[in-house]
Order: C-alpha cells, then sequence, then structure tokens
C-alpha cells in the first residue's frame, strides 16, 4: 500500500534538525513528496522505507526552499536570534535517500541542492 505522511510526521524530525517552516507551505511540499509513494508501492518498496524516504524529503526540500534554521540565540534580556537560510544539515538525509532510493521514485523532486548558474556579458553592435 502507498504510504502516505503527515504535517505531523515531518514536523519532529525539522525540529530536530533545528528547521522552521509554516504548516502552509509545508504542507504543500508534503502534496509534492507524497506523488513518488504510488512509484515507491509500484517497486515494492517496504511501507515503512517509503514513509522514511517521505519524511526525509520533504525536510530537505523545506531546507532547500528557505526553512530558517536557528543559528545562535541569547537571553537573560538582551534577547537575540540569528537565523541562517540553507541546506546545511540535510545533505545527510540526500545521501540516505539516494541510498535507498534505488528505483529512482524521488528522482523528480528537486532535492539535490545543487545548482549551476551561467553568466555571460552580451555587447551590442
Amino acid at each position: 500500500m502507498a504510504a502516505q505522511i503527515t504535517l505531523e510526521d515531518v514536523k519532529p524530525l525539522m525540529a530536530e534538525l533545528g528547521f522552521t517552516v509554516p504548516d502552509t507551505v509545508l504542507q504543500l511540499l508534503l502534496d509534492q513528496v507524497s506523488a513518488a509513494s504510488v512509484c515507491m508501492d509500484g517497486a515494492g518498496y517496504a511501507e515503512s522505507l517509503q514513509k522514511l524516504l517521505l519524511i526525509y524529503a520533504a525536510a530537505r526540500l523545506a531546507a532547500l526552499s528557505g526553512a530558517r534554521k536557528i543559528a545562535s540565540q541569547s537571553a537573560p534580556s538582551g534577547a537575540s536570534r540569528s537565523f541562517t537560510y540553507d541546506s546545511s544539515g540535510t545533505d545527510h538525509l540526500y545521501r540516505q535517500i539516494l541510498a535507498w532510493d534505488t528505483n529512482g521514485c524521488l528522482g523528480g523532486l528537486p532535492i539535490s541542492g545543487v545548482s549551476v548558474g551561467f553568466f555571460d556579458v552580451v555587447r551590442g553592435c
């Protein structure tokens, strides 16, 4: 049976990694990730592996989508908090996805985090 995940499945991992993202955005990411469960089910992945892969993929997508991560905080009341906006801390999730998703069911999702830019200067006549 194709596995399904909910916000309650993903939010503890996100909290453990220190990332926060609005529930609305996270739900939309879950909708994208969950589409891969049909492929995983057809490929014979165990339901527990499907859920794990979906949770990892959702956390990775959230991190790559601009989730904020607490970088530092202080208190006794010079209250201060700073955030970072990067995917550091989820690269290990990506490696696990690659290792366990042997049929590439999550391959259509932008979870690699690798982007290559191209800059070209064109001069007019």
